[in-house]
């Protein structure tokens, strides 16, 4: 994961001193400086393999980003078992792999540094208005829509803190409590009767990536509609089955018409992407797109949520700074 301290902190270390090589030229510092290289290098290796797995399936910024860095990481491999087993006339080679490698790891810093601030590559032009459809959906997945390609489930990558939770459909209930006139405990098929709506919306992740899908589902606005909010209430937290909760400020989700989801691209929302429901935050990061939504809690003050209160904006605004 590039957010990862354990990740991106040594990472940004080796890659400065893959760079400092060019500079030093006394024999024993620039031992010493490969095998200090070596250390971070592999500390931030393994902090991006233990927090985010290593995917090979995709190309975007944060696959960009990976190769880079392993790049990188191979050719200053490649030039220390140069510099360690071919010691006569090694300094024409050894220096060659030395340049290139100070190359890639400008390169995936640059790119790292990008990320760090909010960098995100997303589609423009997506529509913004939301279509009245059936709550009864196809279940043969769609691969476009309004003239948009979307994302094929098999595509789109998925984040969780606990792993993929598996909610029963009979048992479910949504339970909206806090700040309001009348607190409700719906069923899921409760909420199948709402309004239903759908609209194309990209779901961009933090790290780089992410996907166009057709979301159908329900306005939150209509739930608290019925909840009836107090003259007081400014703020809602989304909390789901596996601890994790987000909160969003009640002011975007009635200007944004705020979707809760249960279709995605045409099909119900499967397990891994949020069943029963996953929140719709356009123009937010992915942390916000809450996943197997249990209960809603309105108060009338921010509340942090799971990744919030371990140092990323609580805003969330695509294009900006993910960290406060």
């Amino acid at each position: 994961m590039v957010f990862s301290e354990l990740h991106w902190v040594p990472s940004v270390v080796a890659a400065v001193l893959t760079i400092l090589f060019a500079f030093v030229k006394d024999k024993r510092r620039h031992k010493l400086l490969s095998y200090v290289l070596f250390f971070f290098a592999a500390i931030g290796i393994i902090g991006y393999a233990s927090n985010d797995g290593i995917s090979l399936l995709f190309f975007d910024v944060h696959t960009l980003h990976y190769w880079l860095g392993i790049v990188a990481l191979l050719l200053s491999i490649s030039t220390f078992v140069d510099g360690a087993l071919f010691k006569k006339g090694k300094t024409k080679n050894h220096c060659n792999l030395g340049r290139l490698t100070a190359v890639f790891s400008c390169l995936a810093l640059l790119i790292g540094l990008l990320l760090l601030m909010g960098f995100n590559i997303q589609p423009r032009g997506l529509p913004t208005v939301q279509l009245p459809v059936s709550n009864i959906l196809p279940e043969v997945e769609v691969t476009e829509f309004q003239d948009i390609r979307l994302t094929p489930l098999s595509e789109q990558r998925n984040n969780a803190i606990k792993g993929t939770q598996y909610l029963n459909r009979s048992s479910y209930r949504l339970s909206v409590v806090g700040l309001v006139e009348n607190e409700l405990s719906y069923s899921y098929e409760d909420l199948l009767k709402l309004p239903a709506y759908a609209e194309v919306a990209y779901m961009p992740c933090v790290e780089g990536w992410g996907f166009t899908a057709k979301w159908t589902g329900f306005k939150v606005n209509d739930l608290l509609d019925i909840a009836k909010l107090q003259p007081n209430a400014t703020y809602i937290v989304f909390r789901s089955s596996d601890g994790y909760a987000t909160g969003l400020p009640i002011g975007y989700l009635k200007s944004n018409q705020t979707l809760m989801a249960y279709g995605i691209n045409d099909l119900t929302l499967p397990p891994e992407r949020g069943f029963p429901f996953q929140l719709v935050a356009v123009d937010k990061y992915g942390y916000k797109w809450a996943k197997w939504v249990t209960d809603i809690e309105v108060g009338d003050e921010v509340v942090a949520g799971y990744w919030e209160s371990r140092g990323y904006s609580n805003s969330a605004d695509v294009g900006t700074p993910p960290f406060i």
